[in-house]
Parts: structure tokens; C-alpha cells; sequence
């Protein structure tokens, strides 16, 4: 082995550790949009170091003396047996970003774009903003609503980078690593130097070189079309398509939903697609010694026999090998001999490119978690609101998975509400309240589109109902709002024999009927009305009554006829007033008695019959006719309690009554009470007439 053969070409640089550790071995991948890991093998003549000294502490691996090599975090150590002087160490490092890998969560995002739900994660993680950047990037819209379901933050990031058709890859020295992302390729880094293809005919390069290089083509999309359904614009139909420049290529995408909701944002999402797909269209492979090749970073290739080769081709993936078994044998040790044509020592390398032309999109797939059958959440909306809805009824709800606090009208996007008939200004409403609990069901399954199908009883808002003893009723109850504590009612009881129909109205009820209505009564029919009752009815009304009639009026009857008024009395009529009957017509008034009529007033009486007029004394001349009382009745909507009270005439005591018959007997000149008097007529002397 020559002199420079056992030169350490390969270092290890921890940061805050004193002791020497060399690298024996490693073997390593890095990929565009995937964290690093490499796998070192290292010696160290400690025996015990300190696993906190090494455990998650950064460090650069250095493939030369030029700079190129990996920075990252150590993620795991394994320590061997102890040798006759040196002890094994096994590490791995990889990015920062793996860290996020170990934290799954559930959480919902509002209103941020994906570089600042990515920057918000970064934050949470501690990783600076010194440590990533955003280069040749074309902002995102915000996310309205934006869902991690069960996924970790690494996942979460990486889907989001895929559906908006970003990238990342890792800049590398020994002071740190930098993470970029981008969604062009002027975000990746130009090439460093020329790196020539030389054959690999067993002649020694002079310098670092390609000696492998192959370049494939296969299938691919030339055209992708997708669909999604908005329902604030149901009447219009979202698609979007996207075609790509590949001649002969027949196969098409077609993709539903497509995650958009109008058509400048379906063709950019279509023409991700696209990318990603025709990405993977024309590819190379390679191997090389050349420890500068990095993923994210422009191949610069020369002196291929095939002249379209020599091009700048994007890295996308590289895979690093190292082997210097020579630190072994510098501490007294004998490395362990290889097999026949076994590569022991140095640097090396394969890779895979595409043309530097072709935008890169990442092929890898992060589907969306999907949720399966239903969840529960309960409504909520701002503080102090009983009912919080859009003009569509949509509610907005606090999922029991959300850790984030957030209870009020932020805490989740308006969620629709299913009904049992929805056209178009007609169907069912019933807005879910603040506080209820209700069961959520996903379109698609996808978190992101949540939809309410139904309200759940729990041990804060119990059925109301006393189950089991009244498990055979059915009851829709609302509740008065805000603040109030009552409530509208419709229950109905199928116990056999007890069936019933309840309806509540807390205050007013109101029905309106454009044609008919029928109601049709077997049993009694009672009706209580508390307050007033007003009728109007623009037609005839026709009552017949087969039976008795009672009517008990304890204030004033009042009934005003346009037209005429017919009363038949079959048997006998009664009418008995309690001060006064007064009957006026206009122009006639007739009564007529078939054999007998009688008129008694004061003590005296007039018999009319067919056997002559007699009167209980002699007929005289004068006197005063009786003022009787007009008919005022009152008109419908008029109601006695908002008028004056009427002016009715004294009343006569029956001792008065009885004083006065008296005096008629005695045939007495002077009554103690006057005619007048008794009829309420009289008028003080002086007084007008």
C-alpha cells in the first residue's frame, strides 16, 4: 500500500468532544426531499466515552481536505467490545430535520401558506431561521383550513412540499447545514468544477471521475386532467387540465378531488402533476469518485463518448461509500483482508440525475391520512353566543383530538351541517348549538372536509326525555335563546291506549293554511284561552250543534249584524235582563204571541189574549216614556278593557221597588221615590232638559 494510500482522507469532527475518534468505514444516502443518513464506523482508544458527549451533538464527516463532506446530528451510537487498543463506535447522522420524525401530531393550521406552517414547525422544533431558506420559491396561497391527521412533523412537511410541488435539499460545511427549499431549479446549486467520464478499464483516473454513466427512458404521462366540486359554486363545473411536450405518450392522469377551487388553481396543480410524472421520464445513473456530488446539486459532466451526455445534469440522489482500513493498522491492528475484487479502501459513489432542463419534481407519494367511518366534536362559536352560524348554517366545532385551546369561532373551519332535505329555499334547518356535541363525518375520508350528519346526547346535554319510563315517546324540544329557559315542544306518546300528540309553543304559534283545513274529532275538543280571542272570517260560517249548547259570558256580549239576524226557538226562549231590555227598530216592531201576551212593569199588568186587552188598572193619559239604553255593541278587535265604561242607568235597590208598589196600592198622592227617579230620569231642578 503506497504512502499516500494511508493518508487519513476521511475525518470526523464532533463538536464539543475532545477525544479522537476515526473514521474506519461509512456508507451513506442523500436524496432531493429526503433527510441524510449515514452510518459511520468508527476507532477510538477511549473505550467508555460518554454517550452524552456524542448524542445529538452535530458533526461533520469530511470526505477530503477540500471542504466536501456531511454535517449533521448524531442520532444513535453504538459502542463494541473493547479491542487490544481500540474500541468500535457506530453512528449515524442525520439532519436536523429528522428530528421532526419523532413527534406525530394532530392539529389543524388556518389561513397560513406552507412556507409558514413549515417556518411555525421549524420554531417549534428550535431550528433557526439561519438554518433553512426559501430560494427561487413561488409562494403558495394561504390554506383556509389545513389538517395533521396522526402524521409526524416530518411527514406533514413532506406531503405538503409534495401537493404544492416544492422541494428541499441540504447545503453542507463543516460549520452547519443549510436546508433549501424551492420550486425551480434556479434554487439548486451549480456545479463546482467539470467532472470528466473516464472508462473504467483498470487504468488509475488522475483524478476524481465518472466511470459509470447509463441513461434510461420509460412511460410517461403526456396529459393530466383533474376535477373537484364547490359547493358555494355547485352549478359550475371545476375542472382543469395540463399536457406535456412528450410525443407519443397516450396515457392521461385523471385525478377527483383535486384539491382546488377555481381553475387558475386546478392548472397549477394539474401541471405539477404532470412534472412529477414526466420527471421520472428520462434518467442516468452513474458511479464516480468524486466526493463533490451532492443531491440538490448540478453534475457538470465531461469527455463522454456520447456527446449529449456531456451536459449539466441535475443530482437527485446520491449514495457515499468510505473505507480507509488504514487507521487500523496505524494503532498496531491488521484490518481484516477482503475477498477477490472486493473494493477495501477509499472513496466512492453512485448516483442518479435527470437532464438539468427538466424541472424536478419530487416521484415520492405522501398520501393524506384518511379517516375512517366517524368522530364526535363539540360546537362552538365566539364567547357568550348561544348559536354561531353562516348563511349556509354552517357551525364551526372543537374536535377532542385539537390540543391547541382554541374553543371559540377560530377552532375549526365552518363545517357543513347534512339535513334530511335541502332545495332550493326549501328543505330542513336545524342549526347545531354552541355546546352540542356532533357527529362528524370526512368526504373522502379526507380530515380537511368535515361534514356534520348528526347531534349526540351526553352527560352534559342529556335527552330530554325520562328514559326509560317514557321510552315510548318521541320528542323534538328547542330551547329559547339567548339565556332563556324555555322551550318549544312537539311530543308524541305511543303507549297503547295513551297515545298522544303535544305541541308547546312558549309564546306565539301561528299557522297559515292556503286552502283547507279539516280537523275531525271523536272525543271532546277543549280550547282555553288566557287572554283574548279574535276571529276573522271573510266567508259564511255554518255551526250546527246536535246537542246542548252552554255559553257562560262573565263580562259583556256584543254582537253587531250587517245584514239581518234570525233567531227559531223551538220550544221555549227565556230573556232576562238584570236592570234593562231595550229593543228598538227603525221603522217596525212587531210581536206577535199566537194566544197570550203579558206585560207586568211596577206592580201592574196588560193582558192581551183572545178574549180582549185587560189591564190591572185604568189606562191614563201622560207620562214620560222610559229612555232606553242604544246598542253599542263593539266591533271585532275592539275589546271592552280598552274603552270607558258605558253609562248605565242607577240601579233600584228591591226595597226601593217594594216601597214603591206600596204606595201605588194606597193610591197615596206623593211617592217617596219619584218615577223619574226610579227610572234614572231624573233631573234636578235647574238643570238643562
Amino acid at each position: 500500500m503506497s504512502a499516500s494510500a494511508r493518508q487519513h482522507r476521511f475525518s470526523l469532527t464532533i463538536q464539543g468532544c475532545q477525544h479522537e475518534l476515526r473514521v474506519l468505514a461509512f456508507n451513506g444516502d442523500e436524496s432531493i426531499s429526503r433527510p441524510f443518513c449515514f452510518a459511520l464506523e468508527l476507532v477510538s482508544e477511549h473505550p467508555a466515552l460518554d454517550f452524552d458527549l456524542l448524542m445529538h451533538h452535530t458533526a461533520f464527516l469530511a470526505f477530503d481536505e477540500q471542504g466536501s463532506g456531511i454535517h449533521g446530528h448524531i442520532h444513535s451510537v453504538k459502542r463494541h467490545s473493547p479491542g487490544a487498543r481500540l474500541t468500535r463506535y457506530d453512528l449515524t447522522l442525520v439532519p436536523s430535520l429528522a428530528y421532526l420524525a419523532h413527534r406525530t401530531n394532530h392539529r389543524i393550521f388556518q389561513n397560513l401558506s406552507v412556507a409558514q406552517i413549515i417556518e411555525q414547525l421549524f420554531n417549534e422544533h428550535g431550528i433557526l431561521s439561519n438554518a433553512y431558506t426559501f430560494a427561487a420559491f413561488s409562494p403558495s396561497p394561504p390554506r383556509e383550513y389545513c389538517v395533521q391527521y396522526g402524521e409526524s412533523d416530518l411527514y406533514f412537511i413532506q406531503r405538503l412540499c409534495f401537493e404544492e410541488g416544492y422541494h428541499y435539499y441540504f447545503k453542507h460545511s463543516p460549520d452547519g447545514h443549510l436546508l433549501v427549499f424551492g420550486d425551480k431549479q434556479q434554487a439548486f446549486t451549480p456545479p463546482k468544477e467539470v467532472t470528466p467520464f473516464v472508462q473504467n478499464d483498470g487504468m488509475v483516473a488522475a483524478g476524481p471521475s465518472i466511470n459509470h454513466f447509463a441513461a434510461s427512458v420509460s412511460n410517461c404521462i403526456k396529459r393530466t386532467v383533474q376535477r373537484d366540486y364547490d359547493f358555494q359554486t355547485a352549478s359550475r363545473t371545476l375542472e382543469a387540465d395540463s399536457s406535456g411536450p412528450l410525443d407519443g405518450s397516450p396515457f392521461e392522469s385523471y385525478i377527483y378531488p383535486g384539491g382546488f377551487k377555481n381553475k387558475a388553481r386546478g392548472e397549477q396543480l394539474c401541471q405539477i402533476v404532470l412534472e412529477q410524472h414526466q420527471t421520472g421520464y428520462y434518467q442516468s445513473r452513474g458511479s464516480s469518485d468524486q466526493p463533490i456530488l451532492s443531491s440538490g446539486h448540478f453534475l457538470q459532466m465531461s469527455e463522454s463518448p456520447r456527446e449529449d451526455w456531456n451536459r449539466r445534469w441535475l443530482l437527485t440522489r446520491v449514495h457515499h461509500e468510505g473505507k480507509q482500513p488504514q487507521v487500523l493498522e496505524e494503532q498496531g491492528q491488521v484490518s481484516p483482508p477482503g475477498e477477490p475484487g472486493e473494493w477495501t479502501l477509499g472513496y466512492r459513489n453512485t448516483f442518479k440525475a435527470i437532464p438539468a432542463d427538466v424541472t424536478y419534481r419530487s416521484q415520492e407519494i405522501y398520501p393524506k391520512q384518511r379517516i375512517a367511518g366517524s368522530q364526535t366534536a363539540r360546537v362552538t362559536g365566539p364567547v357568550g353566543e348561544e348559536i354561531h352560524c353562516d348563511e349556509f348554517g354552517r357551525v364551526r366545532v372543537k374536535f377532542h383530538w385539537d390540543r391547541s385551546g382554541i374553543e371559540n369561532e377560530q377552532s375549526s373551519c365552518w363545517v357543513r351541517v347534512s339535513s334530511s332535505w335541502a332545495g332550493e329555499y326549501y328543505g330542513a334547518v336545524t342549526t347545531p348549538r354552541v355546546g352540542m356535541e356532533v357527529q362528524v363525518v370526512y368526504i373522502e375520508g379526507d380530515p380537511e372536509m368535515p361534514v356534520i350528519s348528526a347531534c349526540l346526547a351526553n352527560s352534559i346535554n342529556p335527552v330530554p326525555l325520562d328514559l326509560p319510563a317514557e321510552q315510548s315517546q318521541s320528542v323534538f324540544r328547542s330551547h329559547s335563546t339567548p339565556g332563556g329557559r324555555g322551550h318549544n315542544e312537539l311530543r308524541i306518546e305511543d303507549r297503547q291506549r295513551q297515545e298522544l300528540i303535544r305541541v308547546h309553543a312558549q309564546r306565539d304559534m301561528q299557522q297559515h293554511i292556503r286552502h283547507d283545513s279539516h280537523v275531525h274529532i271523536e272525543g271532546q275538543h277543549q280550547v282555553t284561552v288566557v287572554g283574548d280571542s279574535v276571529t276573522v272570517l271573510q266567508g259564511e260560517e255554518h255551526l250546527t250543534i246536535t246537542s246542548d249548547r252552554a255559553v257562560h259570558i262573565k263580562a259583556s256580549d256584543h254582537l253587531q249584524v250587517a245584514g239581518s239576524s234570525h233567531t227559531r226557538v223551538g220550544s221555549v226562549m227565556t230573556v232576562e235582563a238584570g236592570q234593562h231590555v231595550h229593543i228598538k227598530a227603525g221603522a217596525h216592531c212587531v210581536v206577535d204571541a199566537g194566544a197570550n201576551m203579558s206585560l207586568m212593569a211596577g206592580g201592574e199588568h196588560l193582558v192581551i189574549n183572545p178574549s180582549g186587552i185587560f189591564t190591572s188598572s185604568s189606562i191614563q193619559e201622560g207620562g214620560k216614556p222610559v229612555r232606553g239604553v242604544p246598542a253599542m255593541p263593539l266591533l271585532p278587535g275592539q275589546f271592552a278593557h280598552d274603552l270607558p265604561p258605558e253609562a248605565l242607568p242607577l240601579h233600584i235597590a228591591p226595597s226601593q221597588l217594594a216601597l214603591m208598589a206600596a204606595t201605588h196600592d194606597l193610591g197615596a198622592d206623593i211617592c217617596p221615590l219619584c218615577e223619574a227617579c226610579r227610572n234614572g230620569l231624573c233631573v234636578p231642578e235647574g238643570a238643562a232638559q
